[in-house]
């Protein structure tokens, strides 16, 4: 009965939808539509944060004293094809793209008309109690989940009938790029717990510079540079589009992670949790300033987490994936905005938005840091904001840190080493420096081979004594 509640109500809304904006403008029906997509992705970002029992399913077996037999493999199916639709309906909504368009209602449609119809199946974990997000009646969390899945559906039918949008099957391109697109989304908007529900604990033992390091290294730069490779010559719409929705899967990506439990250390306040926001900010409202501070100071922390990775034991656990899937986002999003010149590039005065951007943030982590560690007697949790309040852990990291603790000041539970700080500050600031370097650096090389292109061009347009057609620059 109730999914049949949940489809009927999610029509009622798409026709009251279409009716109100009849006969107004598409710029007034789009406005709408928009409003509706972002109180969408609102609902969601924060149903993240609430009790999920879900967590106990994920591989059969035990957790937390309670043993559980098997693992509910339609759930994540359900769950896994849902978490498209937070990136791929903005897409649709606020952008032109026919791809997006395609995949809303080609691919997140049938997704959430099946959450809809399976909903007795899939609902129950979000109105249980033992999960580990923030508490919430349970009528609230049955009535919240209703509404995020009723703006599911109507956002893409409202969308697709305004518009009359349909693939168009007799266009080879048009399906040549939605069925190569689709994998590659579905595979960037798998949630992390995905592989472990439906293999389980795998045997792979992920270590740095292991096997399974390198190999994730190895894909990284791979599809970085393939990435670059496909769009660099495309129209800057294209390369604006794919940045726009790595940014969003990066976004909730992140926001994901809540399933484990909501508490202060997993508060985003780390450098590469950071940059999710920072991305949703640079990204759509096109700030050049802030993306220099977020190129240099953002891909140099994640540089540093890429090569010493803080692995879990099992390769394929949820937080080896989420670990994995977050910090190649964070890497490869402001690499690509700068090398398909959705930027401008770094100049010297990109050092000083650096410097400001990256006191602002120091000082921020030492107040903030400090004040939770103070008080953790009561809190119950201490955190380690930018990695400078865990001396041993710090020690683990870089041995010869040892010096730092000839000077220590204790206030209330907590020891603080002020001289750990100030090292942590300089360093950081000189490595930013030698990515600076190595950023201009890859300037020269990536002029040096347009050049090295256009000059084997003109070899093969003289000897064809025609031109070739193949684009020289970038389209601006």
């Amino acid at each position: 009965m109730y999914w049949m509640i949940t489809l009927a109500t999610a029509a009622l809304v798409t026709a009251l939808v279409l009716v109100l904006f009849a006969r107004r403008t598409d710029a007034s029906f789009f406005k709408g539509l928009r409003v509706m997509t972002v109180l969408f992705c609102a609902i969601g970002f924060f149903r993240f944060m609430l009790c999920d029992g879900f967590i106990y399913v994920i591989n059969g077996g035990l957790m937390d004293t309670v043993y559980y037999e098997s693992t509910d493999v339609l759930s994540t199916v359900l769950r896994w094809g849902y978490f498209a639709h937070y990136a791929v309906l903005p897409m649709a909504v606020f952008t032109k793209s026919r791809l997006f368009r395609n995949l809303a209602c080609y691919y997140c449609l049938p997704f959430a008309v099946l959450s809809a119809v399976f909903f007795e199946r899939f609902m129950p974990y979000f109105l249980q109690d033992t999960g580990r997000g923030i508490f919430a009646p349970p009528a609230f969390r049955y009535a919240y989940f209703v509404l995020e899945l009723v703006l599911a559906m109507a956002i893409v039918l409202c969308l697709a009938i305004r518009e009359r949008h349909l693939l168009r099957v007799r266009d080879a391109r048009e399906w040549g790029r939605f069925l190569i697109s689709l994998p590659f989304v579905a595979f960037l908007t798998m949630p992390s717990y995905v592989p472990q529900a439906l293999v389980g604990y795998s045997s792979l033992r992920a270590t740095t510079f292991g096997t399974y390091h390198l190999v994730w290294l190895a894909v990284l730069a791979v599809a970085t540079l393939v990435l670059y490779h496909i769009f660099r010559f495309r129209s800057r719409e294209d390369r604006y589009n794919l940045c726009l929705f790595l940014s969003l899967v990066l976004f909730f990506h992140y926001n994901s992670l809540y399933l484990m439990g909501f508490n202060l250390p997993r508060l985003p306040i780390q450098l590469c949790n950071l940059a999710a926001f920072f991305y949703m900010l640079v990204i759509p409202l096109k700030l050049p300033r802030f993306f220099q501070f977020c190129f240099i100071v953002n891909v140099t922390g994640t540089l540093i987490a890429i090569l010493s990775p803080d692995f879990a034991t099992t390769g394929l656990g949820f937080w080896n994936l989420h670990y994995i899937f977050e910090h190649s986002l964070v890497l490869m999003i402001p690499v690509l905005a700068m090398g398909l010149r959705i930027f401008p590039r770094l100049t010297r005065r990109s050092l000083k938005y650096m410097l400001i951007g990256f006191s602002c943030y120091f000082v921020f982590c030492v107040i903030g840091g400090g004040m939770l560690n103070i008080f953790s007697d009561y809190t119950g949790e201490e955190v380690n904001y930018f990695f400078m309040f865990d001396l041993d852990k710090a020690k683990s990291f870089v041995s010869f840190i040892g010096f730092v603790d000839v000077f220590s000041v204790t206030l209330g539970a907590y020891t603080f080493y002020p001289l750990m700080m100030i090292f942590v500050f300089i360093a950081f600031l000189m490595l930013c420096l030698v990515f600076y370097r190595f950023t201009l650096f890859c300037y020269t090389v990536e002029d040096d081979h347009l050049r090295l292109r256009n000059a084997g061009l003109d070899l093969l347009e003289q000897r064809r004594g025609r031109p070739t057609g193949r684009p020289r620059d970038f389209q601006d």
